[in-house]
């Protein structure tokens, strides 16, 4: 008599199939308005500037009104923010971060690499989305990352060339792009 033996490994509810995999650095939240790839990029100064794509999934315009920081202890950070509130249209994925001065947030300082930190995002007419995301080095996979508010897109440029001989591999436009859902509604 023979007896069949199947094994059930990793085949239970856990197992990875049925779990999200996410291989990029920065934290991700999904909702009305999406946060992708978020995380804070170090800069010599001690402080950090905040880098993230976000989507408004709504019908309807939305605004980044504010940005709040914490210690995964609560303790509140000093946020920069811009005078104008970042616009997020419809669909479009919007860059934190780079050239256009509304979406540049900088932790004014305690913010060294390797932690973690609690990002808030409040929106114009949205749910605020809280986010727990890595503070990481400023290497040249984040050479398109400003600085700072200040920082212009030639000086950007020229530090980043004097740091590295690399390419950024980043894009360094801040425009919006349409995803895929809205570049083919026209298609059909």
């Amino acid at each position: 008599m023979m007896t069949l033996g199947l094994a059930g490994c990793g085949t239970g509810f856990g197992a990875q199939t049925n779990q999200q995999y996410q291989p990029g650095v920065g934290a991700n939240v999904r909702g009305d308005v999406d946060s992708m790839n978020t995380l804070l990029v170090a800069n010599p100064d001690g402080s950090a500037t905040l880098s993230a794509a976000l989507q408004n999934n709504l019908d309807e315009d939305q605004d980044l009104s504010s940005v709040s920081v914490t210690t995964l202890d609560d303790k509140e950070l000093q946020v920069t923010a811009p005078d104008e509130q970042l616009p997020l249209k419809p669909g479009y994925l919007t860059t934190l971060g780079g050239d256009d001065p509304a979406g540049v947030y900088v932790v004014d300082k305690d913010v060294p690499s390797g932690i973690y930190v609690k990002i808030t995002l409040s929106f114009s007419d949205s749910s605020p989305v809280t986010i727990e995301a890595p503070v990481v080095d400023r290497t040249t996979e984040y050479a398109s990352v400003v600085e700072g508010p200040d920082e212009t897109p030639a000086e950007k440029e020229s530090t980043s060339k004097s740091t590295s001989d690399e390419d950024s591999t980043e894009p360094t436009s801040t425009e919006p792009t349409p995803t895929e859902d809205t570049a083919t509604e026209g298609a059909e």
